[in-house]
């Protein structure tokens, strides 16, 4: 237990509400829906969950076969104040606590597993709706693990050409939430939820894209080329933030007139002013214009902030964590209307 406890902390399991939340709505809204099977619940999220964990492992993989950057560059950068340069990859082979090969062996197993979970709901699938719906789980299973695997590995290396953001938001978005619906459903595809899953892929975006354009510089020298460096110049960085945030709603709106959901979706709005607050003071801070960064009441869970204040992240935190507040709230009021809907 030790050792799996050893890999779950190092795959980042405190990320898995990106792809966890994303999918425990696809699996709600897909309740109802023709076609349903209730009892592929469980191997659906393990399976999802695990192939975040072993996609974060492959990704901290290809960074470390690829050299980049010193231990000098990230030592001297981190003495300023980036996070980023605190996240050293694979630090515990550095320290002899595992091996690369170790860490392949890690990969297989989350990866192993969640393919096992995949088999496990193709073949439930392919009982219970026939050939189609069992082809469709796969489709969306194979072509995720590809696109995942392309994030850091070749050839494509999405990651350091400034896409890897819009790879986490296709990801954790349409291809996590439609893949969802097929997997419980057998339906290869739902306008409606894919419109949702656009929205909900923009939120996941920008947990990962406001810190890009926090540490654009730093990111610049430790070799890191994210999609904040694909738009030039810091308004353009912040305004890419206010469209993420903005097109969620565009989409639950247009979700609401094409096919006939309820208006109390709206009540997502009241995520709108953490939003405000994101775009805000993600602005206030690359322009270094001075601002009160503690939290407030309505932005949600802040974990340990005295912790984060006396650790020096309290900069990083603060949108980092707000971020993925929004992208929760919003997912929550969804799955709630959801639900009251279905009663009434």
């Amino acid at each position: 237990m030790s050792r799996f406890s050893f890999w779950m902390d190092n795959a980042r399991k405190i990320a898995l509400p990106q792809s966890a939340i994303p999918c425990i709505t696809a699996i709600v809204l897909s309740i109802g829906q023709d076609g349903f099977c209730w009892w592929l619940v469980l191997p659906v999220f393990l399976g999802v969950c695990a192939a975040h964990l072993g996609m974060n492992l492959a990704d901290d993989y290809y960074d470390y076969r690829k050299g980049i950057p010193s231990a000098t560059i990230r030592s001297t950068l981190a003495a300023e104040g980036s996070v980023r340069a605190r996240m050293d990859k694979c630090v515990y082979i550095q320290s002899g606590e595992a091996t690369e090969a170790d860490l392949r062996k890690a990969i297989c197993a989350f990866l192993g597993f969640a393919g096992l979970m995949g088999l496990i709901v193709v073949i439930g699938q392919y009982l219970a709706n026939g050939a189609s719906a069992a082809i469709a789980v796969a489709v969306y299973a194979v072509v995720g693990l590809l696109l995942g695997l392309q994030y850091s590995g070749k050839p494509l290396e999405l990651g350091y050409h400034g896409l890897g953001e819009v790879v986490i938001g296709l990801m954790f978005g349409p291809f996590n939430m439609l893949g969802v619906s097929a997997a419980m459903t057998g339906a290869f595809f739902r306008p409606d939820l894919a419109l949702l899953s656009l929205g909900v892929g923009c939120m996941v975006t920008n947990i990962v894209y406001v810190h890009s354009v926090m540490e654009t510089s730093a990111d610049e020298k430790l070799g890191k080329y994210t999609f904040a460096h694909l738009l030039k110049g810091k308004n353009a960085q912040v305004s890419a933030i206010g469209i993420f945030a903005l097109i969620p709603f565009l989409c639950l709106v247009a979700d609401i007139v094409l096919y006939g959901w309820t208006p109390l979706y709206l009540l997502t709005l009241a995520t709108v002013p953490m939003s405000v607050f994101l775009v805000v003071s993600t602005y206030k801070f690359v322009h270094s214009i001075a601002q009160d960064d503690k939290p407030r009441w309505w932005m949600g869970p802040m974990g340990d902030w005295d912790g984060y204040v006396k650790a020096g992240m309290d900069w990083f935190l603060i949108r980092w964590l707000l971020a993925r507040n929004i992208d929760t709230f919003f997912c929550l009021i969804v799955i709630f209307v959801y639900i009251f809907t279905l009663f009434i």
